[in-house]
């Protein structure tokens, strides 16, 4: 199978402490991958990366579907979601969509908005009102929204669950367990392990700068014989 995103020999550092440490990682095309680990582990740093926002060492490759990730051909294929997403409070999510959709050039219809936007339990009633009045979860879903409802092939998304109570994280849940009938890969952060046993093909624990598993949550399981994700993790990083 193809990848869609392979990393290798990426080292990071800042004021000459190491983030991250010669890492590499492959996703698959069609797969989600989720990135495990808590506050600090260097997520986001490594999505920085991919996204070509910082540089890494020299010596790194970092390519998504084959092309060098600073070809700005890569963007045209990919959508983001970062870690602390925030919109300008005077508009409403509506015109927040609208721009995005102009952006990438994409025409969207308001019924294919207000499905979508069903399908992450946002009231499409409430797009045509101003972002000042969301609650930090549903700046979070108009966030997700303007991700989802974009036709690329590749989505990078940074802590998708943050601000979500249960109830979203279940919608949230369901939409992309849908949408991988539609042939995506995904790639996303979290520090939410039963979460990502339920949604992900692969995954990897990212702690101290370096992966310390990468693979399927039920080889992980089997590896460190846990009966949940949240053990074998804590096995993982004890090591």
């Amino acid at each position: 199978m193809k990848a869609a995103l392979s990393v290798s020999s990426l080292s990071y550092s800042v004021a000459g402490l190491d983030i991250l440490k010669t890492l590499s990682l492959e996703v698959s095309e069609h797969h989600y991958y989720a990135i495990a680990g808590v506050n600090g582990a260097g997520k986001s740093t490594l999505i920085k990366l991919i996204l070509d926002l910082i540089r890494p060492r020299p010596g790194a490759s970092i390519r998504i579907f084959g092309a060098d990730n600073r070809d700005l051909q890569c963007r045209d294929q990919l959508a983001y979601l970062p870690e602390n997403f925030d919109v300008k409070k005077n508009i409403s999510g509506r015109q927040y969509l609208d721009f995005i959709a102009a952006v990438y050039h994409q025409k969207l219809s308001r019924n294919e908005i207000s499905e979508l936007a069903e399908r992450l339990d946002f009231p499409p009633d409430r797009l045509d009102t101003r972002v000042a009045g969301y609650s930090k979860g549903m700046v979070q879903k108009l966030g997700l929204l303007s991700c989802f409802m974009l036709e690329r092939r590749l989505l990078i998304l940074d802590e998708p669950l943050s601000g979500l109570d249960p109830r979203a994280r279940y919608y949230f849940k369901q939409l992309m367990l849908a949408e991988k009938k539609s042939g995506r890969t995904v790639l996303y952060s979290t520090h939410l392990l039963a979460d990502a046993e339920d949604l992900c093909d692969r995954f990897g624990i990212l702690h101290a700068g370096e992966m310390k598993y990468q693979g399927t949550p039920a080889d992980c399981l089997q590896r460190y014989r846990a009966g949940s994700l949240e053990q074998a993790y804590m096995e993982c990083i004890s090591v």
